[in-house]
């Protein structure tokens, strides 16, 4: 009898401990969400921006000064990269000149821009009494209507003594005009120092397709000056040199046009 009873005992026990394990088994789905750690909202990330000029309000112009810009775009922003190679008998050396429209105001009624150049010697080892470095620094223009003047350290509307550095659109019939304030003030308008754009001619500058260019020619006692200027881009490239065999050569390697 007794061994009867623990037989039954026995056997409740193991069936207890199976249903057990049955209901182990099926024990409810888990959310793994709650394990699985989630991405947290990322803060922004502050990316320093390229070294470019800050933004300045474009101005309100008239509509000669603005068919001026659209030839030569003198916008904060626009840059032109060239390989500036100067030389002499002795030596030669290139270098990457850039150029960039850092800011634009208004001075006395007109819209002036700072151009500031930066060269980078890429080419050849220049002595330091070498004469043809690349111009760096600022450089300033003064738009007065078709007028383009040129300062070099800081702008002026004392326009009897600025630089006249292009009219645009050119003077018709290749008629020339006199650069150097002192001989615009010249009542013989001498023709020593005079330019002249000749044109116009269709150029090819890659994948940008063809545009219209000038040659422009400054006459000097000795040697040469020229240049060639596109509109809608600017210089395409200028040079000058003398009878000793010194001078310099700028030819664009690149533009970005605002």
């Amino acid at each position: 009898m007794k061994n009867t009873f623990r037989c039954c005992l026995i056997l409740l026990a193991i069936a207890l401990l199976t249903s057990g394990c049955l209901r182990l088994a099926t024990s409810p789905t888990v959310d793994l969400a709650q394990f699985t750690p989630q991405a947290e909202a990322s803060s922004p990330v502050q990316v320093s921006p390229p070294d470019l000029p800050v933004p300045t309000a474009t101005p309100v112009l008239d509509a000669v000064t603005v068919n001026t810009l659209r030839l030569y775009p003198l916008w904060v922003g626009s840059t032109w990269v060239y390989d500036y190679l100067g030389y002499t008998a002795e030596e030669e050396a290139h270098w990457r000149l850039t150029e960039t429209v850092v800011s634009s105001r208004i001075l006395g009624g007109y819209y002036v821009v700072e151009v500031e150049r930066k060269g980078e010697l890429t080419q050849g080892d220049p002595s330091p009494d070498f004469p043809f470095f690349p111009p760096t620094g600022s450089l300033f223009y003064l738009l007065d209507g078709t007028k383009v003047y040129q300062f070099e350290g800081q702008a002026s509307t004392d326009l009897n003594e600025a630089w006249l550095d292009l009219i645009l659109p050119f003077p018709a019939g290749g008629e020339a005009w006199q650069p150097d304030p002192a001989d615009r003030a010249n009542p013989e308008q001498p023709a020593i120092g005079s330019r002249v754009a000749d044109g116009p001619f269709e150029q090819l500058i890659s994948e940008n397709g063809a545009r219209t260019c000038y040659h422009l020619v400054t006459r000097v006692a000795e040697g040469s000056q020229e240049a060639t200027f596109c509109e809608g881009i600017g210089y395409l490239h200028q040079e000058a040199g003398n009878l000793e065999g010194e001078g310099y050569r700028m030819e664009m390697i690149g533009f970005v046009i605002q």
